[in-house]
């Protein structure tokens, strides 16, 4: 029975540790990845709604430049789609020649690139006349110029330089143009940040017009951040003088505290894995530590006849970390094919992504590891037995 319990037990912890450990690392991705912002002078401004239609471009325009003169700030944009904020968002489904389509995250607002403190690695920024009101209405035949993340270049374009690039949208109907790449920016869409998808974002040239609300975004000087925060509510009033909707209060906040409140819950999600997977390691090493030292206990005479026969210490050590290697490669071929069934199973009925197949040999190598050191110490202790008292134990 002691072989086949280690190998059940091996086989159920390679089963759970292969998804506990994917849904880890889809988790935890997010909470690693560069947002690309400036951090300690980033104020986000959310949900400045009108009260009687819709915001036009100048306005918006008014309202930036107005925050802007607040002492302290170093740039202001009025934006379509705020860091952290799914007020309103903006997507985009965008195709390279000969790349994949995929959905990303469209910022829209003037000079994003100083206001966000993003690096532009490569390419250049907008150029003024580039820049135009958004029509949500107008399916534009005209090529617009884009920005985008270095990861976003990535997966469209490979190893080639984005620069000069073309993707299209809307079934060709609508071009772009690639003019610059930004190195990091993290999207908005904060369910759509798994699979390497987190900077799946780009930057378009247009003004935020012709929208019920609108959002601002406002870079200070991080000394001078709590002040420009207090005073950004009241230069609003008097700005926009009674335009705003009443009952809605603008949502005024430093992004760290909309980053922490945007991914607490995955934030949660990577503490309760980590601590499950914690647990299943912890429980598989006293187990396969508790079963092989019993196992081996019960053939203290054959450990005592092989001692006597010649056999070195090394040789007795190496014989049982032998036998625990094909006990755990046996209940991995088991485990391995119960995790991608599992795998399935939760693609099935919860909507999971597929187990890529390199987390297999992954969570096997881990198990092997751990298995080889459950069993070395009571190995150890079998092998230093002399060969006279294990003879006379049983």
């Amino acid at each position: 029975m002691m072989p086949w319990l280690i190998v059940l037990q091996i086989a159920v912890a390679s089963a759970i540790l292969c998804n506990t450990l994917f849904l880890l690392v889809q988790q935890a991705g997010p909470l690693l990845t560069n947002d690309g912002i400036a951090r300690n002078e980033i104020i986000v401004v959310d949900q400045v709604v009108n009260g009687g239609g819709t915001w036009t471009a100048a306005q918006g325009r008014a309202g930036a430049d107005a925050l802007a003169r607040i002492p302290g700030v170093k740039h202001a944009s009025a934006v379509v789609g705020a860091p952290m904020r799914q007020t309103l968002t903006m997507v985009f489904d965008v195709k390279s020649r000969n790349g994949p389509a995929l959905q990303v995250s469209g910022f829209m607002g003037e000079k994003l690139i100083d206001t966000y403190g993003l690096q532009l690695s490569r390419g250049r920024d907008f150029l003024d006349e580039e820049y135009s009101d958004l029509q949500l209405s107008n399916n534009d035949s005209v090529t617009t110029p884009v920005i985008l993340t270095e990861a976003l270049a990535r997966a469209l374009f490979g190893n080639d330089n984005p620069v000069g690039q073309s993707l299209t949208s809307d079934e060709g109907k609508t071009r772009y143009v690639v003019v610059g790449v930004v190195a990091h920016l993290m999207r908005y869409q904060l369910a759509e940040l798994d699979d390497g998808k987190a900077e799946f974002a780009m930057l378009v040239p247009r003004r935020a017009a012709s929208l019920p609300l609108l959002s601002f975004v406002v870079r200070a000087d991080a000394a001078q951040r709590s002040a420009v925060l207090k005073a950004v509510p009241q230069v609003l009033k008097d700005t926009y003088l009674g335009q705003m909707a009443k009952g809605f209060e603008p949502v005024v906040a430093e992004y760290e505290q909309l980053r922490e409140k945007g991914l607490r819950t995955r934030r949660a999600a990577v503490w309760l894995l980590v601590t499950v997977n914690a647990v299943i390691a912890t429980i598989t090493l006293i187990g396969i530590a508790s079963l092989s030292g019993y196992w081996i206990q019960q053939r203290t005479r054959q450990i005592g006849i092989r001692r006597a026969l010649g056999a070195t210490r090394a040789q007795i050590l190496r014989h049982f970390l032998a036998e625990n290697l094909l006990l755990s490669c046996l209940g991995l071929f088991v485990g391995l094919l119960l995790a991608v069934l599992i795998n399935q199973w939760l693609m099935q009925y919860y909507e999971l992504p597929r187990l890529p197949l390199a987390y297999l040999p992954t969570a096997a190598l881990l198990l092997v590891l751990l298995g080889q050191l459950a069993v070395l110490l009571p190995a150890r202790r079998a092998a230093r037995l002399p060969p006279a008292s294990a003879t006379r134990s049983v």
